[in-house]
């Protein structure tokens, strides 16, 4: 462009202006721009690594939230009896269980079977089937009551498309009745097992209303005085005698019983243990974890931290306080006083710092720890991964975020250094414009000079031929 600018302004000193105007500004953009790239560099590395720690940090307490959450640390669910199975509901039970169960009888649901067709493509007629739950009660004399309850019946309706054994069941599974409805197939021969949902109060009656003749939907009616479907199994609920005292339930699933707890009955059987015990092998795992992973934060922090020695470069963080910060804080989480977890500490689990600043957890010690405090102990870990506040510097959240915090002012120092930035790049430019200017007026008027000499030389040559 320069050239360019030069040519069109009828240059002619003989200079190389282009370079002359390409040096000088090049030496005027690094003077300006290399102090702030060499700020950026820094800027772009200190942030980088205070993103690593508060990475770092935040996936430690999100993994040691993880296993207070899952239950690791809390009461452990125990059955002395494969007849009772115990899972933990949420974060299980809240205190000490030691209770003891019976099962007398488990929970059915209902069954019923139809008579044979030969295949389940067989027609079963047109019409509606009319399905109705409710409690069963034997008469006594081979039939029985019935009395609806408050769900509504369900029709379902037998057309062309669907009309066949298969059809029949697919329509019944897919009404939301509350049945369930399969075909056992056998040589020259298919059944339909209609069987209804666990408890007393989910028995169901089915009144047909065939559209055809016979032989039609009638086949599947059953309901009182009209029990063409053969009734095999009975609704009735679960019964238990839990600590002493008889329950029932309407399910072999039983969530009310024990607080924090599901039984899942299998079997009857008498004398099954129910218990909830804090695990002492599980909080010593964790906590040694949580400690080797506090200690590899420390020694990530200090290689961030490191001076710069033997010719080696120091580390991004060397002159930052934020990581001193940092560090600091984590040190005092071993000594914080938590009361949430009745004041309990991380010193009083064990954990340590040595004297070169290594953080260790004393086995022994935590040992010693009476098992009345193993909640407390759990509720101290629970804290620990708390969210950010402004309250509770001592969590694991809230040193994290002090790292966000000062990022987020380093983000807008390199904001302003690449704005900074982008003005040298117009300032050169415009440096460049107004040296290509004055070169150009310069080498004009050379150009003007060495003519007015041509032209002096000219005339004196004329004198002198004159004169001879």
């Amino acid at each position: 462009m320069a050239t360019n600018a030069l040519t069109a302004l009828n240059a002619g000193s003989g200079l190389d202006s282009r370079a002359l105007i390409d040096g000088l500004v090049g030496v005027e953009r690094s003077s300006r721009s290399e102090p702030i790239t060499r700020k950026l560099d820094t800027l772009n590395a200190r942030i980088s690594a205070l993103g690593q720690l508060r990475s770092a940090l935040n996936g430690i307490a999100n993994s040691l939230d993880t296993r207070v959450r899952s239950g690791e640390l809390g009461l452990q669910l125990a059955s002395s009896d494969s007849a009772i199975g115990v899972e933990r509901i949420g974060t299980g039970p809240s205190g000490a269980v030691a209770s003891g169960v019976a099962v007398n009888r488990l929970a059915t649901g209902q069954r019923l079977t139809s008579t044979a067709l030969t295949s389940a493509s067989d027609a079963v007629g047109e019409g509606t089937l009319t399905i109705l739950t409710g409690r069963r009660t034997p008469d006594g004399e081979g039939s029985f009551s019935f009395a609806a309850g408050a769900a509504p019946s369900v029709n379902i309706t037998i057309t062309p498309d669907n009309n066949s054994l298969s059809g029949l069941a697919s329509a019944i599974n897919a009404s939301g009745a509350g049945i369930t409805a399969s075909i056992i197939a056998s040589q020259g021969s298919a059944t339909l097992v209609l069987r209804g949902q666990e408890g007393a109060d989910n028995a169901f009656i089915i009144s047909a209303a065939p559209t055809g003749g016979p032989p039609g939907l009638e086949r599947f009616n059953h309901t009182p005085g009209a029990e063409t479907l053969v009734h095999g199994e009975t609704a009735q609920d679960a019964e238990l005698v839990v600590d002493g005292v008889a329950v029932t339930r309407s399910s072999n699933r039983i969530d009310d019983l024990i607080p924090g707890a599901r039984l899942n009955l299998r079997r009857t059987a008498s004398g099954v243990a129910i218990t909830a015990a804090r695990d002492g092998q599980a909080l010593s795992g964790a906590l040694a974890d949580f400690v080797g992973t506090l200690q590899a934060m420390r020694q990530l922090i200090g290689d961030f931290r490191r001076p710069s020695q033997d010719g080696e470069a120091p580390g991004p963080l060397a002159t930052d306080p934020t990581a001193r910060l940092l560090d600091q804080r984590i040190v005092r989480l071993v000594t914080a006083v938590i009361p949430e977890a009745n004041g309990l500490r991380l010193a009083d689990l064990g954990v340590s710092v040595a004297r070169d600043g290594g953080i260790n957890v004393d086995a022994a010690r935590l040992a010693n720890l009476p098992a009345a405090r193993f909640g407390d102990a759990e509720a101290l870990l629970r804290e620990l991964t708390g969210t950010a506040r402004p309250d509770r510097p001592n969590r694991l959240q809230s040193i994290a975020q002090i790292a966000g915090t000062a990022s987020d002012g380093l983000v807008r120092q390199r904001d302003a250094a690449t704005r900074d930035l982008a003005r040298v790049d117009i300032q050169v430019e415009t440096m460049r414009t107004l040296l290509t200017r004055q070169f150009a007026a310069m080498d004009t008027a050379v150009a003007q000079s060495r003519a007015v000499g041509a032209q002096l030389d000219q005339l004196m040559d004329s004198w002198f031929r004159a004169e001879r």
